[in-house]
């Protein structure tokens, strides 16, 4: 049994690595913003912020094993540039713990600022000069989910989305029982991406979700003019395939029909 931290514990990853690693009968640590997250009573939380560090010592003092889910999506990216810098300093300071992170597939062959601060995080976590792992997976069906429900209009019964885009969405359970396994192994560098199980247009998702959702809207497909700048752009490029890699086995409709 190893002690094991989770950064970002209490988010939709973070939180079934939590679950993931428990039920393997690890000692499970959560990092988090909030003062009393809703985790499992076993789990021993620190808080803090890790894009200023705070907690980050008292946190990482004694463990195995951290496997850092703590990301956002906001401007300067400071969630995952400063927190992978601040993490880092903090855990060497505390031994030589096995850093085990998670990244996005594709990231090497976009220009998306996004994922060129992920890729600046994986570049840290190469140099650190801690034991690591590095996982990148394709985009978690939990994503394309709300990209089609924000395009959704009850009122006009219509589904507007980006035209052009493909998605090889994986479920995030499978991508926390990959993490979880990989902290149970000695450090691998960066191991082969974990791709969703099928390539699928988002038109044909939209049909599926509408099937099982028993909707009956009609679907925009709309072009740049509509969905304009980099985020969209990223989503309509194919570099976030990994067709080659297509591992994972829950699909876009199984995990619709769970929801369901």
């Amino acid at each position: 049994m190893s002690t094991i931290l989770v950064t970002g514990a209490t988010g939709n990853l973070g939180s079934k690595v939590v679950q993931q690693l428990l039920d393997r009968g690890h000692s499970v640590r959560g990092y988090a913003r909030q003062s009393r997250p809703s985790v499992p009573a076993s789990v021993e939380v620190y808080q803090g912020d890790i894009s200023v560090g705070s907690g980050l010592a008292e946190a990482t003092r004694g463990v195995d094993v951290i496997v850092h889910c703590a990301s956002l999506f906001q401007e300067g990216f400071a969630t995952d540039l400063q927190g992978i810098r601040h993490l880092v300093e903090a855990a060497k300071a505390n031994g030589s713990p096995h850093l085990v992170y998670i990244s996005i597939a594709g990231i090497d062959r976009s220009p998306f600022s996004y994922f060129q601060a992920k890729l600046e995080v994986e570049h840290v976590v190469e140099q650190s000069g801690l034991p690591w792992s590095i996982l990148r997976v394709t985009q978690f069906h939990d994503f394309v989910l709300s990209t089609i429900t924000s395009g959704e209009d009850e009122k006009t019964s219509t589904i507007t989305i980006p035209a052009g885009t493909r998605f090889q969405s994986i479920d995030v359970r499978e991508v926390a029982g990959a993490l979880a396994a990989l902290a149970e192994q000695p450090a691998a560098g960066h191991v082969p991406d974990l791709g969703g199980p099928e390539v699928l247009t988002l038109e044909e998702m939209v049909q599926t979700y509408q099937r099982v959702y028993h909707k009956h809207h009609v679907v925009r497909s709309a072009g740049p003019e509509t969905f304009p700048g980099e985020y969209n752009d990223a989503l309509r490029s194919d570099d976030k395939l990994v067709p080659d890699r297509a591992i994972a086995r829950i699909t876009w409709e199984s995990f619709l029909q769970q929801r369901a």
